[in-house]
């Protein structure tokens, strides 16, 4: 497999707070990276540094071998076309329909007809399981797991290089968890390359390639999934993994 992304020696800081110190690691062309660690850890951060949503302090990114980070071979925004990012919180556009949110990138960065767009947004709407019937609808009037399966599918519809998602459930109702990994599961064994931010244990299981945990901005471990939750070797793992699951025991999410 070809190398899709590569991410050396990240540093960023707010002020005097040290988020990422010295992160590295690598994504092959079908892989998908689980990201695991305490709330605080830098996991959001690090994918919003990759997506040049953040501007890091020092290292660097590059994406398909040609740096993004810190001399950026293309203009950021088309750049950005290339890494898809599923937020937490869905940010649909409220005024627009579901096939209107999933349909305007490609019309307006793509520059596509809004027949062949509609053709791609609909492949991508069926993709993750959104049929005609919620089309017209406005986000307002679907449940979140529905929003962040449109918001998923906005995503897709951009053909990126790369998916990045930051914890795609925390934002729902536990019952509306498990449709939005059955989707992201879906896109596993498609092989999409995705970096996935997620406490979801038994998911990440499911889906990872390798799953690597943060913890005080550094990865403290990396591995294979059932060896990283079966027989973690880092202290700061099995204590994260040990909150983790007594908060599952708990019913807690």
């Amino acid at each position: 497999m070809d190398e899709v992304l590569r991410v050396e020696n990240l540093w960023k800081s707010y002020g005097e707070t040290s988020v990422l110190r010295g992160v590295s690691f690598e994504v092959k062309r079908g892989e998908v990276k689980v990201i695991m660690g305490p709330s605080g850890a830098g996991k959001s951060t690090l994918l919003r540094c990759i997506n040049l949503l953040v501007k890091p302090d020092r290292g660097r990114i590059l994406l398909e071998g040609r740096e993004i980070y810190p001399k950026p071979y293309d203009a950021i925004h088309r750049i950005r076309q290339r890494i898809g990012f599923v937020f937490q919180s869905f940010n649909l556009f409220l005024h627009m329909t579901v096939l209107d949110n999933v349909r305007v990138g490609l019309v307006k960065v793509k520059k596509l007809s809004k027949e062949e767009a509609t053709k791609i947004a609909i492949e991508a709407l069926r993709m993750v399981g959104i049929g005609p019937e919620l089309w017209n609808k406005y986000p307002a009037q679907l449940s979140g797991g529905q929003q962040q399966r449109v918001a998923i599918a906005r995503a897709i519809a951009m053909n990126p290089s790369i998916m990045l998602m930051d914890e795609p459930t925390s934002a729902l109702d536990p019952e509306l968890v498990g449709e939005v990994l059955n989707v992201i599961r879906d896109l596993a064994a498609r092989r999409m390359t995705m970096v996935i931010v997620t406490h979801e244990i038994d998911f990440a299981i499911d889906v990872a390639d390798e799953i690597l945990v943060i913890d005080d901005g550094k990865i403290v471990e990396r591995g294979k999934p059932q060896e990283i939750i079966s027989n973690p070797k880092h202290p700061r793992t099995r204590r994260f993994l040990e909150r983790l699951k007594r908060r599952v025991d708990h019913g807690l999410r």
